[in-house]
């Protein structure tokens, strides 16, 4: 697996349309990242921050595409995720970034622990810029 993972923030689905093609540039809040399975991923952070089952985030079908069909995609990171990760303290983060690689781990992907505290920080900031803005927080894949 090799991909390029952008999350960034937006004001709507329509502004985040847009950078389907190019990815997000430098008039977005944004931070990079590559090769871990970010569909996963994103429902592993909802239910370790939420407490909310993972089979429950699984069935209901994930993060929803607002762009592309294959790659690149634009996903819209839920409000419950981007509300739980701009409230979790700096224990919450860390116990989280540890629960999460080990989820990664058992299903045989490797996540170093430093990348995902680092991860983790840096898109709990944007989640809370996003909300202290009243924007939204996406995701772009290629």
């Amino acid at each position: 697996m090799s991909s390029i993972i952008k999350f960034f923030v937006a004001r709507d689905n329509t502004i985040a349309r847009g950078v389907v093609g190019n990815g997000p540039g430098e008039d977005f809040e944004s931070a990079t990242y590559g090769n871990f399975d970010v569909w996963s991923t994103l429902e592993e952070w909802e239910s370790l921050l939420t407490d909310r089952a993972l089979e429950q985030l699984i069935a209901a079908g994930g993060p929803d595409v607002v762009a592309g069909n294959d790659s690149p995609l634009v996903l819209l990171i839920s409000r419950e995720l981007t509300e739980a990760l701009a409230d979790a303290g700096a224990e919450d983060l860390d116990g989280m970034a540890e629960r999460w690689s080990g989820l990664r781990a058992e299903e045989g992907e490797a996540i170093d622990d430093e990348l995902a505290h680092e991860l983790i920080r840096e898109v709990a900031a944007l989640a809370a810029n996003a909300v202290a803005s009243r924007n939204s927080l996406y995701c772009w894949v290629c």
